[in-house]
C-alpha cells in the first residue's frame, strides 16, 4: 500500500487483513454445542486420565559443597581439601550417583528398615538398582549447591533414599580421608623408624672417625690445636727465661770484662755496648718469637731473624763470656729447654697438618649426620601431626537441608492437569470448530449464497419446530400456516413472496420451485409458498410437475380424479383438472397416479399451452418441479417459468450440488431469481449474523403469534 494513502484507507486495508471479531462470534455461537462437547470430552478425558495415574511423589535434599574447611591441625599435605574450582563440583555431582553410593545407601536403607516389603521381597542388588534409578543429581547453576531428588510411589521412600544417598555421600568422603589418613601414618611410622636407625648409624661413623683420626675436640679445638698453641706459650716463656739468662750472662762478663767482681753486673749491663747488643738481641728475639708464633721453623723470615739473634748473642756473648763463665751453665740449660719445645712444636704442627687433612672427611661424615637427623626430624613431625588429626577428619561438604516427606504428588500434578484440560478443551473446541467449518460443505449463510454461488439470496425458510421453542403442535408446516397467519413460519413464506413477486413486470407471474437433490424441502415450500399468496388474496394455482414423486399430489388430489396427465393429453379442461384448496382457495394442479408410460407430457409446446391458458385465469402460478440434477424435466419447466427459485437444505446440501444445478438451470437459459435455505434451525441460523429477522427474533417477539 502507498504510504501516502490517507489514514482512512490504511485503516481499512488494516480491518481487511484482520478476521471480523463480529464473524468469530457468530461462527462460536453456531457451534456452540460442538465446541463444549469437544471441550468436555477432552477435560472428561484428562480427569479420567489423572484420576487412573498412579500419584509418584518427589523429594529433594541439598548438598553444599563446602572446600574451605577448618583443620584442628594443618595436614592438608596428607589428606588435602577439594580445590575451589567449579569442575570440582561436577566431579562430586557424578559421585553422587556412582554405584558406591547407591550401594552404601541401600545397605543403610535394609538396616534401618528390614521389615520393608522392598528388603524382604528383593535381593540387595534389586534394591540398588530401584533406588539408584528413581535418584536423579543436579546441580543448581554455577553455584556449589547440589539437589538430589528422588521419586517415588511411596512419599516416605523417595524421602529416605534421598537423605540416605547424601548421609553416605558424606560418610564415604569422611571414611576415604580417615583411610587415607591411616595409611599416611602407617607408612609414616615406618619410615621414621628406618630413617632414625640411619640418622644414628650417620652420628656413630662421625664419632668414628673422630676418635680414629684423633679429633677429638673440647671447648670447640681440636687436641692437635690445643697441644700447639701450649707449646707456643711454652716456647714463649722458655726464649723469655733464655733472654733473662743471657742478660745476666752478659752483665756478668761485661763485668768480669771490665774488672768487676761481677757485683754490679746491672750496671755493667747497662754500658753503651752491652746495651746495644742487647737492644738488638731484644729487637731480633721479638722478631723471632713473633713469627714462631705464626709460622713454623722452616720459614725464611723466622730463618732470617733467628741468624740475626744469633749472631748478636754471638757478639754480645764474645764480649762477656769472660765474665758469664758462672751463668754458662743456667744459659745452657734455657737453651736445652728451649730446643726441646721447639721440637714439640715441630711434631704438634705435624699432627695438625695430618688432623687438617682429615677435616675433609669429618666434614663429608657430619653432613650426612646433619641431613640424615634432619630428615628425621621432618618425617618425625609429620607423624605426630598426623596422629593428631585421626578422628578430626570432616568432609568437604554439608548437608544444607535435608529432604521432608512430600504431602501432594508431583505427578500427576492435578492443578497442572485441570489447567492443561481446560486449555487443552478449549483450543480441541476451537480446532473441532475450525475443522467443522472448514470440512461443513454445505450452504449455511446468505454470503455462502452471494459470494460463493454469485446468486441472490431469496431467503430463509425456518423448521417450524425451531420457531415453536418449548410449543409443541400436531400441524403440518403446509397448514401451520394456515391456522397461525402470523406466526414466525408464516412470515417467511409471506417474506420470500415478497422476493419473488414485487417488482418487474405486470401480470401473471410464474414460479418454478426446484432444488438440487430429492429431501431438500422443495414441495413443502412450494405448497407453503401458493397458500401464502392464496390467502393474501391473490389468484394461486400450485401445479405438480414432479410426476415421479407427486409430493403436492399427494396432499390434495384423491385418487381417480382427473389432472395434469389429462389435461396435456387434452381428455379434461382445465376446469375439470383443477382442485381447489378449501382452507385457502388455492387451485392445485396434479395428477393422483404415476406415469404409465415413458411419454413426457411436459413437453416445451405443451407447458407454453398450459402457461398461457393458466396466465389468464390466474395471478400467482408455483410451478412445483423435480429436482434438476435426477430429472430433465425440472429444466424444462424452470425455462419455460418467469422466475427460478432454487431451494437448498441448509447446512445438508452441498455447494457443488447447489452450483451444479444452477449452472445446469443456466444452461437451459432459466431465470433464476435466488437460492432460498429450507429447513433451517432460527436458534442457530441466527449466530451467523445474517439470518434476516432472526437474528432479531426475541425483539420482534411482539410482532408474533407462534
Amino acid at each position: 500500500m502507498d504510504e501516502f494513502a490517507p489514514a482512512e484507507t490504511r485503516t481499512a486495508a488494516v480491518r481487511r487483513l484482520l478476521p471480523d471479531p463480529r464473524l468469530v462470534w457468530m461462527i462460536f455461537r453456531r457451534n456452540i454445542w460442538l465446541f463444549l462437547a469437544v471441550s468436555g470430552a477432552i477435560v472428561l478425558g484428562v480427569a479420567i486420565w489423572t484420576l487412573l495415574q498412579t500419584p509418584i511423589y518427589s523429594a529433594s535434599a541439598s548438598v553444599l559443597i563446602d572446600p574451605a574447611g577448618q583443620d584442628v591441625v594443618d595436614v592438608k599435605a596428607v589428606t588435602p581439601d577439594l580445590p575451589t574450582t567449579s569442575d570440582v563440583v561436577d566431579t562430586q555431582v557424578r559421585l553422587i550417583q556412582s554405584p558406591t553410593i547407591a550401594e552404601r545407601a541401600a545397605a543403610a536403607y535394609a538396616q534401618q528398615h528390614p521389615s520393608d516389603p522392598r528388603v524382604a521381597a528383593a535381593d540387595h542388588e534389586d534394591l540398588v538398582d530401584a533406588m539408584s534409578n528413581m535418584v536423579s543429581v543436579e546441580r543448581v547453576g554455577l553455584t556449589y549447591v547440589i539437589n538430589v531428588n528422588a521419586s517415588s510411589t511411596d512419599p516416605q521412600f523417595a524421602a529416605d533414599t534421598v537423605n540416605l544417598f547424601a548421609q553416605q555421600y558424606l560418610d564415604a568422603q569422611r571414611q576415604a580421608k580417615l583411610s587415607t589418613n591411616q595409611q599416611a601414618s602407617s607408612w609414616l611410622a615406618g619410615k621414621v623408624q628406618k630413617l632414625r636407625d640411619e640418622a644414628s648409624a650417620a652420628d656413630s661413623a662421625l664419632q668414628q672417625y673422630k676418635i680414629s683420626h684423633g679429633l677429638m675436640s673440647a671447648n670447640g679445638q681440636t687436641m692437635a690445636e690445643q697441644e700447639v698453641s701450649g707449646l707456643n706459650q711454652e716456647i714463649a716463656a722458655a726464649r723469655a727465661d733464655l733472654a733473662e739468662k743471657q742478660g745476666r750472662l752478659s752483665a756478668a762478663r761485661k763485668q768480669l770484662t771490665s774488672g768487676g767482681t761481677g757485683a754490679d753486673v746491672g750496671a755493667a749491663l747497662e754500658s753503651s755496648t752491652i746495651s746495644g747488643l742487647r737492644q738488638s738481641e731484644a729487637t731480633a728475639s721479638a722478631q723471632v718469637a713473633e713469627l714462631s708464633s705464626h709460622y713454623g721453623p722452616l720459614y725464611p723470615d723466622l730463618v732470617k731473624a733467628k741468624s740475626q739473634l744469633a749472631d748478636i748473642r754471638s757478639e754480645l756473648q764474645q764480649e762477656i763470656n769472660r765474665i758469664l763463665t758462672s751463668l754458662q751453665g743456667d744459659v745452657r740449660v734455657a737453651q736445652s729447654r728451649l730446643d726441646s719445645l721447639l721440637a714439640s712444636q715441630s711434631r704438634a704442627t705435624g699432627s695438625l697438618a695430618s688432623n687438617n687433612s682429615a677435616e675433609v672427611g669429618l666434614s663429608d661424615l657430619q653432613r650426612r649426620s646433619d641431613a640424615a637427623n634432619a630428615i628425621y626430624q621432618t618425617f618425625l613431625t609429620r607423624l605426630r601431626e598426623t596422629s593428631a588429626q585421626q578422628g578430626l577428619q570432616q568432609a568437604d561438604a554439608r548437608i544444607a537441608s535435608y529432604a521432608k516427606v512430600p504431602e501432594d504428588p508431583d505427578f500427576p500434578n492435578k492443578k497442572l492437569a485441570a489447567l492443561f484440560g481446560i486449555l487443552g478443551g478449549i483450543a480441541g473446541g476451537l480446532m473441532a470448530i475450525a475443522a467443522a467449518e472448514y470440512l461443513q460443505g454445505g450452504i449455511r449463510t446468505k454470503s455462502d449464497v452471494e459470494r460463493k454461488l454469485r446468486v441472490r439470496y431469496a431467503g430463509a425458510i425456518p423448521d417450524l419446530e425451531s420457531t415453536l421453542g418449548r410449543v409443541r403442535v400436531a400441524d403440518q408446516p403446509i397448514d401451520y400456516i394456515v391456522n397461525h397467519p402470523f406466526s414466525t413460519f408464516a412470515e417467511a413464506f409471506r417474506a420470500l413472496q415478497a422476493f419473488l413477486l414485487l417488482g418487474g413486470s405486470k401480470g401473471a407471474r410464474a414460479v418454478a420451485v426446484t432444488s438440487a437433490l430429492p429431501q431438500e424441502g422443495k414441495t413443502t415450500t412450494s405448497v407453503a409458498l401458493a397458500r401464502t399468496a392464496a390467502m393474501g388474496g391473490a389468484r394461486t394455482v400450485l401445479v405438480d410437475c414432479d410426476l415421479r414423486r407427486r409430493g403436492a399430489s399427494e396432499m390434495f388430489i384423491a385418487d381417480g380424479r382427473p389432472g395434469l396427465y389429462e389435461y396435456m393429453r387434452r381428455e379434461v379442461t382445465l376446469d375439470q383438472a383443477l382442485f381447489v384448496d378449501s382452507a385457502t382457495g388455492m387451485a392445485v394442479l396434479g395428477t393422483s397416479e404415476a406415469p404409465r408410460d415413458a411419454r413426457d407430457p411436459l413437453t416445451p409446446s405443451n407447458l407454453v399451452r398450459l402457461l398461457a391458458e393458466l396466465r389468464t385465469r390466474f395471478e400467482v402460478i408455483i410451478l412445483d418441479t423435480a429436482p434438476v440434477l435426477g430429472v430433465a424435466d425440472a429444466r424444462a419447466v424452470a425455462a419455460s417459468a418467469d422466475r427460478v427459485l432454487v431451494v437448498a437444505h441448509w447446512r445438508k446440501t452441498s455447494r457443488a450440488a447447489v452450483e451444479a444445478a444452477i449452472d445446469t438451470l443456466l444452461n437451459a437459459e432459466a431465470k433464476i431469481s435466488g437460492v432460498a435455505l429450507s429447513q433451517v434451525d432460527i436458534r442457530r441460523y441466527a449466530s451467523t449474523g445474517e439470518a434476516d429477522a432472526y437474528g432479531y427474533q426475541k425483539k420482534f417477539k411482539g410482532y408474533y403469534t407462534n
